[in-house]
Parts: C-alpha cells; sequence; structure tokens
C-alpha cells in the first residue's frame, strides 16, 4: 500500500491506525483482505468531502493503463490491487474518528478487493473464461456492507453496534444479541442507493471502473 504525497501526517496516522485495528480485530477475511492490500501498491488519497463527493471511495487510478496491462499481462491479485485507489474525505477522519476511519476502509476495502478480482480474472479470461468475476453495483455493495456488519460484530463495542443497528446493516436477534440483518442490508440497499437485486441491480464492476471487457 502507498500513499499520495500530499497527505498530512495526522490523516496518515490515522490510516495506518486503522489497517492495524482491523487487522487486530477482524475476522479471518479482514485479515486476508487488509493483508493483500498492505502487500500490494494499492493507492491512499485524503481530500476533503467536496472533491471525494462521499465518506470514501473506490476506482481505478488510469484507466486506459489497466485496460492496457489487462491485455498485455496476466495479473494477479496483488498486481491488480495496484492499479486501484481507495479515497477517504478528510471529514471522515475529523468527526467520523477512529470508528469512521475503520468503517470506511472495511468498507472500501471490499470494494477494492473485489474490484481487483475482477482485473485479475479479465487479464485470465482467454485461458480462463469461466471463472470471470464482474459483479454488479448490487452485488459489490451487498458484500461490502456485510464485510462492514461482520466487522461491527468483531469489535463487539456499543458504539459500533449501535451504528450498525442504524445503519440497518445488524438487528438485534431474539437472545438479544447483534447479528447481520439480510432484510436490513436489502432496504438499505433499495432505500439508500436505489438498486434492486431482479429490477435494478446496477452496472458491473468493469463498467465502473472504465474497463474494456
Amino acid at each position: 500500500m502507498k500513499f499520495e504525497r500530499s497527505i498530512k501526517k495526522e490523516y496518515r496516522q490515522s490510516v495506518e491506525d486503522a489497517f492495524d485495528a482491523i487487522i487486530a480485530n477482524g475476522n479471518d477475511f479482514h485479515r486476508e483482505m487488509m493483508g493483500e492490500i498492505l502487500e500490494s501498491e494499492m493507492l491512499i488519497r485524503v481530500g476533503p468531502v467536496s472533491e471525494v463527493k462521499a465518506s470514501g471511495i473506490t476506482g481505478v487510478i488510469n484507466p486506459v493503463m489497466t485496460n492496457v496491462r489487462m491485455v498485455t499481462e496476466r495479473m494477479n491479485l496483488r498486481d491488480a490491487l495496484g492499479e486501484i485507489y481507495i479515497a477517504i474525505a478528510e471529514e471522515t477522519i475529523d468527526t467520523g474518528g477512529q470508528r469512521g476511519c475503520e468503517g470506511t476502509f472495511v468498507h472500501e476495502g471490499r470494494h477494492a478487493y473485489d474490484f481487483a478480482r475482477t482485473i485479475e480474472s479479465l487479464s485470465n479470461a482467454d485461458v480462463n473464461p469461466l471463472r470471470v468475476f464482474n459483479p454488479t453495483l448490487y452485488e459489490l455493495e451487498w458484500e461490502a456492507h456485510r464485510t462492514a456488519g461482520d466487522y461491527m460484530l468483531a469489535i463487539d463495542k456499543q458504539e459500533y453496534l449501535d451504528e450498525g443497528v442504524q445503519l440497518m446493516i445488524l438487528c438485534n436477534a431474539e437472545d438479544g444479541r447483534c447479528e447481520v440483518s439480510d432484510d436490513g442490508i436489502t432496504r438499505r440497499l433499495n432505500e439508500s442507493y436505489g438498486l434492486d437485486l431482479q429490477g435494478n441491480p446496477g452496472a458491473l464492476a468493469s463498467q465502473m471502473m472504465g474497463l474494456i471487457v
């Protein structure tokens, strides 16, 4: 993982602390996902929300060059992660604190991981066409929300659980414990993103990244 040079020292430290916390407190998949990102050349950006346009966003650094690499190279997951950036808003860190930073990187980290899986599979599609991975926006957001919910449960602190329930990612089970809410995530994707599995699943990952398939 690498940082854009313009990032302030305190923001860089917050990001590094968030990754350390996710690896220390997350489940096996969280550790695998973050480990792959840390060992890759994925780019981290930090900017004002007026530029990022969200608490965090994931994309391809240079779609033209990524398309060239896809047709000239066979990329593995870490190669593909090097094509991707995650940008986090300064305000997410300033107002959300470490919990906001962790939550953003769990969610956007899952997007980065799935984008990389897409690039990897497409770069090898000529020899392995049946294993192409190219999910819809609905599928990407579903997995990112579930990954975030699993992290909240792994942390098991009231402030994380309360946020999960508020966001409809978690719900209270009959035994009083929190659990990931499939119904809540479905509702959130429809109400907040306008997505529906059948009627409007959204664009494919390749289209979102500007890749030529």
